[in-house]
């Protein structure tokens, strides 16, 4: 292949992590900057191949042809070394890879802004530029490998650092987390761990750690479903009890869920009582169950018949 010249630059962003969980498999990146929309440009991830960080002056080159080469069988330091070697301006780049079997390899270009660098860790590495101090880079690693947890909290444990030793010197507006599987399932939708982004916010970390939150109570919420279906709604109720109550103004879906488990579970006086009170706040959810019958959703169509309050 011939040297490849791209106009699709983005602006300068400033630090990411990129990381494969030893124990579990599974691969992420994080990263957070003053730009507008970090997710779109910056991460990239293919379950079960691996996961790519590209900056500064971003190449989306690393990203698409990056994940097809590691799909092709390529590990991360192969990747990185063809593709640098047909890119027209490898000088302003900064790039991280970490591939299936745990290969890792990173580059900062010499006309990264400065402060610019980056640093590993034993199945991570840190990459950063424009930012106040390479103790930016050296704070993450650090705190990554510091927390437990899952790979995306250990991931936002280690923005969190970046943020506390100075972070992005314009300040911060936009940050991201993606977490793919170590294997493919044959369900895209399960494969991603994480997918969350938060385009243009005063406090993006902030958000992005509501977003985890919300994120890791909806899942649970809607596996339980899931196994109530496939008639395990008992073991799907003693998970659901572990978990706080949802709230009917802010959580109405995942309420209608823990209903409909509860229904199924023989629970009826408690499925009614939440019914009741989603009649109240949001009836719309109250409407939704009321179709779930007629379309199959649920194995016993009058169950929610004999649950749910007469229309008014």
């Amino acid at each position: 292949m011939g040297a490849v010249s791209s106009t699709a630059e983005v602006l300068p962003v400033t630090y990411s992590i990129v990381a494969r969980d030893p124990r579990t498999g599974q691969m992420g990146v994080a990263t957070q900057t003053q730009a507008l929309a970090v997710g779109a440009s910056v991460p990239w991830a293919l379950p079960g191949y691996g996961v790519i960080a590209t900056q500064s002056m971003g190449e989306p080159m690393y990203g698409e042809l990056g994940l097809d080469m590691l799909r092709g069988g390529l590990t991360a330091p192969e990747v990185l070394a063809a593709l640098r070697s047909i890119d027209s301006h490898p000088e302003r780049r900064q790039v991280a890879m970490v591939d299936a079997e745990g290969g890792i390899d990173v580059w900062t270009g010499e006309d990264c802004v400065s402060s610019a660098g980056h640093v590993f860790g034993e199945s991570s590495v840190a990459l950063a530029n424009m930012v106040a101090s390479p103790t930016v880079w050296e704070s993450m690693i650090e705190a990554y490998e510091a927390a437990g947890g899952p790979l995306a909290r250990r991931l936002m444990k280690a923005l969190h650092a970046a943020e506390d030793a100075g972070g992005d010197f314009r300040g911060r507006r936009s940050a991201a987390v993606l977490v793919v599987r170590a294997e493919r399932t044959g369900r895209p939708w399960r494969d991603q761990v994480n997918n969350l982004r938060v385009d243009d916010h005063e406090d993006p970390l902030g958000e992005l750690d509501r977003l985890l939150d919300q994120s890791a109570r909806y899942h649970r919420v809607v596996s339980a479903f899931e196994r109530a279906l496939d008639g395990e709604a008992e073991q799907a109720v003693v998970d659901l009890d572990r978990m706080r109550e949802e709230d009917p103004h802010s959580e109405p879906d995942l309420l209608l869920w823990r209903a409909i488990v509860l229904a199924l579970a023989g629970r009826e006086d408690d499925a009614r009582a939440i019914f009741a009170e989603l009649a109240e706040c949001a009836p719309p959810f109250v409407e939704a169950a009321r179709r779930f019958g007629p379309a199959g959703l649920v194995p016993d169509r009058h169950l929610l018949e004999r649950l749910l309050p007469t229309r008014t």
